[in-house]
């Protein structure tokens, strides 16, 4: 058994690191619990039922011994005092699996599928990926992870009304709070920097064509700032503004995987922002995320 231990920093993250085990488990059929993802479970048709379509999947940790572990691994130290006591793991059963520097974990590996199927693993990290089998099970992840009706009833009402007088709808996320420590403040943009980015979009399309932005955030917006364009706002909840932003038609914002998401459930065309003067030349900059293993999608702080 695998047991997702990780509480990590953003919504966005949480949803990534999720499906990539998800799509494992579907090419490989492991059993797979995912305890890290319990405060979100209520946000979704597929969490909330603890219906996985039909994969060994669970939210709960299972035995005692599990939740013991999980919980410490919760606490700031828990994960570097969990790796440094492998008698602890070996008296309790289990073996606490992390990941190391920046580079991706794959969890297509021999190694990490034998452990999978004879072991049990609590995983603690962010950089465990398939890629190999993430797009090519899209539709799953989009059934597990659709709203509950109430937040797709809010989003429908927010895009129908963003979209009755316009002819695009471009979604725009101003990501603040946490990205000012977040890769020392690079991805912390000022409000001109959108602005020039919300221009140069609308300079891609004819004067005639009715470009409408959806602002997003996790701070107030000021509005004044953004007065020369035609704006609309979401309902400031996470869930409803994050599939709001998968209604729209195109998506600018900084590196961030609450975008990345968005642009994926909704296969909506993203730019991501990799510095502040960053320009938007043409809409063949605009691509789907994937998860794809391209550079395209590394961040340059050059």
């Amino acid at each position: 058994m695998v047991i997702l231990t990780q509480d990590l920093d953003g919504f966005g993250n949480h949803l990534l690191l999720t499906s990539h085990f998800l799509v494992n488990v579907a090419e490989h059929r492991y059993e797979l619990a995912i305890p890290s993802f319990e405060r979100y479970a209520p946000f979704f048709e597929g969490t909330v039922r603890q219906d996985f379509d039909g994969l060994p999947v669970r939210l709960q940790p299972g035995p005692r011994r599990f939740r013991v572990f999980f919980r410490a691994l919760r606490l700031r130290w828990g994960g570097a005092v969990a790796q440094r006591a492998p008698w602890l793991q070996r008296l309790l059963g289990v073996r606490v699996l992390t990941d190391h520097g920046a580079n991706d974990v794959d969890l297509n590996s021999s190694a990490y599928l034998t452990a999978a199927h004879t072991e049990d693993l609590l995983v603690h990290g962010w950089q465990f990926r398939d890629k190999r089998h993430f797009a090519q099970n899209g539709d799953l992840l989009r059934r597990i992870f659709r709203p509950i009706a109430a937040h797709r009833r809010a989003v429908e009402h927010v895009l129908t009304a963003n979209r009755q007088a316009a002819d695009v709808l471009v979604g725009v996320h101003i990501r603040r709070g946490d990205y000012a420590g977040w890769h020392g403040g690079a991805y912390l943009y000022d409000n001109a920097t959108f602005v020039r980015a919300m221009q140069q979009m609308q300079a891609l399309f004819p004067a005639t064509t009715r470009v409408r932005f959806l602002l997003f955030s996790n701070e107030t917006i000021a509005d004044a700032d953004f007065a020369a364009f035609d704006t609309g706002r979401s309902t400031n909840h996470a869930v409803e503004d994050l599939y709001a932003m998968a209604g729209c038609d195109y998506i600018i914002g900084p590196l961030s995987t609450y975008s990345m998401w968005a642009s994926f459930y909704g296969r909506v065309p993203l730019c991501h922002l990799h510095r502040p003067d960053q320009p938007i030349a043409s809409l063949r900059e605009f691509m789907v995320f994937e998860d794809q293993p391209s550079v395209r999608w590394e961040s340059s702080l050059a």
